[in-house]
Order: C-alpha cells, then sequence, then structure tokens
C-alpha cells in the first residue's frame, strides 16, 4: 500500500467506522421491519398448523380391560358357598365337629367327664361313657335368623332374608316374630299376646268429685238433695239439687254436672263426742249416702254426706307400640281393644319407678302386669 493511501486511512479511520456502523444499522433495520409485516394472527395460524401436522412418536395408551375386575365385584356380592358336606363321607375340606367331654348328667353324684374331643352329636362320651348335652345347631342359610326346617315347614324360603320382615297370616307379627314366639305363622289365631306390645306411658293421675254432698230436705214427693262446690274463679261455694233420677245441676238450670242421683240410704251412728271424757257419751251422726250414676259411661259412686273429697278414679296411659303407635287413657275397669282382642283394666298400682297396670284378656281370662 502506498503512503498516500496510508495517510488517507489514518487520517480518516473515524470516518470510515461510523459509516461501517451507520451501514449495518441500515441492515438492521430493514430486517426488522420485514418481520413486522407479518400480522400476529398469521403466526398464529402458521403454528397452528404446524402443531396439527405433528404427530407422536407412539399411539397412547391402550384401554385398560375390567373384565377382572368385573368379575371380582361379583363375586364380592354373591361369594361362592362351600357346599353340604356329607358327614357319612371323608373330606378334607372340612373336618368333623367336635365338642370337649362334659357331663351332662345333672346328679352330682354321677361320673365327670374326661373333657377330650369328642363328636358334637355324640349323646355319649365314646372315650369314658359319661352323658352329653346335645345342642341342636339349626340351619339358616340365608341368615335371617329363622332355621332352613322350620321356613320349609311353614311354606317359606329358606333363601330369601326378606321374608323374615313379612307377616304371613297378617295377624300384625312377622314371621320372625313368630319364630322366635314359637307360633304358626300361617295360622291368624296363633301369635304372641298383644298387650306385650303395651307400655305405660305417664303417671298415675287422680281425679276427684267436682262437689260433695251436704245436705238433704224433705218435699212432697221425696226428697231433695243439696250438693256444694268450690268455685275456682270466686272461691265462694256453688249450690247444686236435684231430686232421685234427676241430673245434678244449677238451680237456673244452666249448669250440668253429669251426675244423676240414683239411690239414697237415710242412716245415722251414734260415735262419740270428740272431746269427751266419758267415751260412753254419744251421739248421733248422720251418715246418709246417695249413690250418683255418671250419665258419660254409667260409672257409679256410693257418696256419704258431708265428705269432701271423693275419689272418683285414678287414670293413667298406655302406649300400643305395635304398628302404628297410639295412646290412650285408662283407669280400673276400661275396656279396649288391641287387633281384635279384648282387654280390660283390672287393677292400677302405684310403684317406685311410676306405676303399673294388671289387664285381663277377655278371651282367655289371663293376666299381664304392663308397666
Amino acid at each position: 500500500m502506498s503512503a498516500s493511501k496510508q495517510n488517507f486511512f489514518a487520517a480518516h479511520w473515524d470516518w470510515l467506522a461510523a459509516a461501517a456502523g451507520f451501514a449495518a444499522l441500515a441492515v438492521a433495520a430493514a430486517l426488522y421491519a420485514m418481520s413486522l409485516g407479518d400480522s400476529p394472527e398469521a403466526s398464529a395460524d402458521e403454528y397452528e398448523t404446524q402443531l396439527k401436522a405433528m404427530k407422536p412418536s407412539h399411539e397412547g395408551v391402550p384401554p385398560a380391560n375390567l373384565d377382572l375386575l368385573q368379575k371380582m365385584l361379583r363375586q364380592m356380592k354373591t361369594p361362592p358357598r362351600l357346599g353340604a358336606i356329607d358327614a357319612k363321607k371323608a373330606n378334607f375340606l372340612a373336618s368333623e365337629g367336635r365338642v370337649f367331654c362334659q357331663q351332662g348328667d345333672s346328679d352330682p353324684k354321677a361320673k365327670k367327664g374326661c373333657g377330650k374331643p369328642i363328636p358334637a352329636d355324640a349323646e355319649t362320651c365314646p372315650f369314658c361313657g359319661v352323658k352329653q348335652h346335645v345342642v341342636k345347631i339349626e340351619a339358616d342359610a340365608d341368615h335371617d335368623g329363622m332355621s332352613n326346617e322350620w321356613e320349609v315347614k311353614y311354606g317359606l324360603n329358606p333363601n330369601d332374608p326378606s321374608d323374615a320382615k313379612k307377616d304371613l297370616d297378617g295377624d300384625g307379627f312377622t314371621n320372625y316374630e313368630e319364630f322366635v314366639a314359637k307360633t304358626d305363622p300361617t295360622d291368624k289365631e296363633s301369635h304372641s299376646d298383644y298387650a306385650d306390645s303395651l307400655v305405660v306411658s305417664a303417671p298415675l293421675k287422680h281425679t276427684s268429685l267436682p262437689f260433695y254432698f251436704s245436705a238433704y230436705s224433705r218435699v212432697r214427693d221425696g226428697y231433695r238433695f243439696t250438693f256444694r262446690r268450690k268455685d275456682a274463679k270466686t272461691k265462694f261455694d256453688s249450690t247444686f239439687s236435684c231430686l232421685l233420677n234427676e241430673e245434678i245441676g244449677s238451680p237456673d238450670g244452666k249448669v250440668k254436672t253429669g251426675w244423676k242421683v240414683t239411690a239414697f240410704e237415710k242412716k245415722e251412728e251414734r260415735r262419740t263426742i270428740p272431746g269427751s271424757k266419758d267415751p260412753n257419751l254419744k251421739r248421733a251422726v248422720d251418715i246418709s249416702t246417695v249413690e250418683l250414676k255418671r250419665e258419660k259411661d254409667g260409672k257409679v259412686l256410693t257418696v256419704t254426706i258431708r265428705v269432701p273429697d271423693i275419689a272418683v278414679e285414678t287414670e293413667t296411659e298406655l302406649t300400643y307400640k305395635r304398628g302404628t303407635e297410639r295412646k290412650f287413657s285408662v283407669s280400673k275397669g276400661t275396656e279396649f281393644e288391641l287387633n281384635g282382642s279384648k282387654y280390660r283394666v283390672e287393677k292400677l298400682a302405684a310403684v317406685e319407678n311410676g306405676c303399673e297396670v294388671t289387664v285381663v284378656d277377655l278371651k282367655t281370662k289371663k293376666e299381664k302386669i304392663i308397666r
């Protein structure tokens, strides 16, 4: 290179470097402008086209075979059962049932059992000859609590557990309840006592006559009877009266008590005068009585003159817990019906934890205590 050219580059090297930089910048700007020429939508479409054109290197995971799982689920619902074992044939699947030899005889002087394992149905021990207590185990294929033998006897299905809750004869008791009670599930008259489903559901409640016999007076046709009761609102006595075989009520006839005088007995009794030191000093005391009859149910009471707080009856409540539950009040002499069977209340008594009611079956005459 000549000296003049070298002197030119040395004198103008900075201008040449700047020109090269501007040229590179111009090229970069042109390339950037070219890239801006494509729209975002076009780029996205191109990318999606390329993505669809791609294929996986494998065909995917094959679907699972669920046949084995379905088979296992079916077996869980109805597990296989071992068939009945013939006791007369040798079998490796089930051994003979065995129990320990025990004394089955209640005689304390009898020979004691040897305790060796013997067949479960052996009546006497084959080793020592001691009498055994044999317990009969009844088969129950459907596990409904009723033996196969009993179900077959009464026409039930020993392989259907749902028949335990059914009522074959419609007497209100399920087949299972009849099995437990050892009654006939095909006979409507054969069942447990309906009174077994009764419970006492309320404490004893005592009711008194709302008035008392206070006086009587002679009239032309017989006697007029006077009764008195204390009014809860005014705290004054109200006077009622009536003739024989008339209903007791107020003089104006607006208030009726529902009780009628059906009989009268006038009588006296000589009693010692209270506070007297001489026991022989007595006076006549009126102890006349009237017989009252309640019109709604025919209940009869004998009431003595001037004796307050006459007990009419003692009541309680019974609840029948079979089928549709129902409650009803009872007192002595009350008659009621349960599924066609009639009962009568014979007695009510208070006990430590409440009360008990004695009822009698009017057909069988059997008594039962309800608590």
